[in-house]
């Protein structure tokens, strides 16, 4: 098929149609949206790089990948290319048809997957469902009478109503509770900069966590458990990466218990912390591995990853119309030969290097910034009000994402911490750039990043 022209309007019509709006429009948008978002419209990505413009011609360093998606920058024109291809030949197919992408994809991941985590599902509506799948093919391979998850204190895993019930609780933001919250029992994870035991010293732990997780194993479930979901590193919670000692741990524990280990990957997979996947870094492979995000080089995609082990899904088990989009499976299969082409994961750890250093530069001078934490572009800057009692600076921390966007760069916030006594921590900024970032677009952020802990300071005292 020839480059594909518009049929019932001009092209000057559809590119009016998506590169004008005015004001009025975005009010009106705001009225009707059921979900609140800000007043800056992001229009025009630099190809292949950290970079965003808004409608207005203000610039941006994107540090948040818009929700970690974007490994390979803002419109890399391979994936692009892809895409549009794709679109000459066929949009949109159902789910039992097999289409060029999508046989290619599936290979890919299967020869990428770490060690026996050969076998694969595909969606193309992201990480919720990509959990769903691993909770549905662990139960297929259990007895009916294993209906029970462990899943960890402050682990995030989506938002639909199923998966609320495994992530974290969270009161008064969040108004309804997630469905079938009696198949699901928290264990602690270990959050070592605020201990769930209150110790002080790390090094005399003493792998409490690890200790819990048996007990929970053995006393907290009516039963024995299917598996065991967690993030390898936890993210939306405050970028907390969980001591090699721990994964590996719970690796033996599950094997111990007959159980299944599945690592929501949703976040670190496909290079960020300096390997292909968490557990790569970690040495330690799951039976079952959720995947989105990076996948699909800013096309939604989520996957499944299961041990060879395991038996397969009946059709009636693992369907969607909208599953097997071959354009996005097409961004994505490109996308990842990209990955591997460029060794995003080698740039990410000497990028993360680089910004792990600069950072704990700043803090020597600014003690706002309580703990630095990460692995490769995986990385979180939790702001106190005071280091020694790690007193959570949750209003300068949203004042520091708002002046940090009024200078040109893009942060977040990670999600809230909440309990019905009234303790709020939502004080550490994400950090998780794309992949391709530059040193000279980190030296400008660290500028900005340091204006903003001059601004933002003052507030503690008050």
């Amino acid at each position: 098929m020839a480059d594909i022209k518009p049929k019932h309007f001009t092209e000057e019509e559809i590119v009016e149609l998506l590169t004008e709006v005015t004001d009025e429009e975005l009010q009106k948008c705001h009225k009707h949206e059921l979900v609140p978002s800000k007043d800056v419209i992001l229009f025009q990505g630099t190809p292949g790089e950290a970079l965003v413009k808004d409608t207005k011609g203000n610039e941006y360093i994107d540090f948040t990948s818009q929700a970690w998606s974007l490994g390979i920058g803002y419109i890399q024109q391979d994936v692009m290319f892809a895409a549009m291809e794709q679109m000459k030949h066929i949009s949109h197919a159902r789910n039992q048809f097999q289409t060029i992408p999508r046989i290619k994809l599936v290979n890919k991941l299967s020869e990428m997957a770490p060690g026996d985590l050969k076998n694969v599902v595909l969606n193309t509506q992201g990480g919720s469902v990509a959990v769903e799948v691993a909770l549905k093919l662990a139960m297929v391979n259990r007895p009916a009478m294993q209906d029970i998850f462990i899943t960890m204190w402050g682990g995030y895993h989506g938002n639909t109503l199923a998966l609320m019930a495994p992530t974290h609780f969270m009161p008064l933001v969040v108004r309804y509770k997630g469905f079938g919250r009696e198949h699901f029992v928290k264990s602690p994870f270990p959050y070592c900069y605020r201990c769930p035991f209150g110790q002080k010293d790390i090094s005399e732990c003493g792998d409490l966590c690890l200790t819990m997780l048996q007990k929970t194993i053995d006393y907290g479930c009516q039963g024995l458990p299917i598996g065991v979901l967690l993030e390898p590193i936890q993210g939306p919670t405050g970028e907390v990466p969980a001591p090699p000692e721990f994964i590996k741990g719970a690796r033996e524990v599950c094997n111990k218990n007959n159980l299944l280990l599945i690592f929501d990957e949703s976040q670190t997979a496909f290079g960020r912390i300096g390997t292909m996947f968490a557990a790569e870094y970690y040495d330690a492979v799951p039976d079952l591995m959720a995947l989105t995000k990076a996948l699909g080089g800013g096309f939604p995609m989520g996957a499944t990853l299961a041990s060879e082990k395991l038996g397969m899904f009946t059709p009636a088990e693992q369907h969607s119309t909208f599953s097997a989009n071959p354009v996005c499976y097409a961004a994505a299969l490109v996308n990842l030969e990209l990955i591997q082409r460029l060794d995003l994961p080698k740039r990410a750890e000497e990028m993360g290097k680089y910004l792990m250093k600069r950072f704990l530069e700043l803090q020597e001078n600014y003690p706002i910034m309580g703990d630095v934490r990460g692995i490769g572009l995986f990385q979180g800057v939790e702001l106190v009000k005071d280091p020694r009692t790690k007193e959570p600076a949750n209003t300068a921390a949203e004042h520091f994402v708002e002046e940090a966007l009024k200078r040109g760069l893009i942060l977040d916030l990670c999600q809230p911490v909440i309990t019905l006594r009234g303790q709020f921590i939502r004080s550490t900024l994400t950090i998780k750039p794309p992949l391709v970032l530059t040193r000279e677009q980190v030296d400008r952020a660290m500028e900005i990043f340091e204006e903003c802990l001059q601004t933002v300071t003052p507030l503690i005292k008050t």
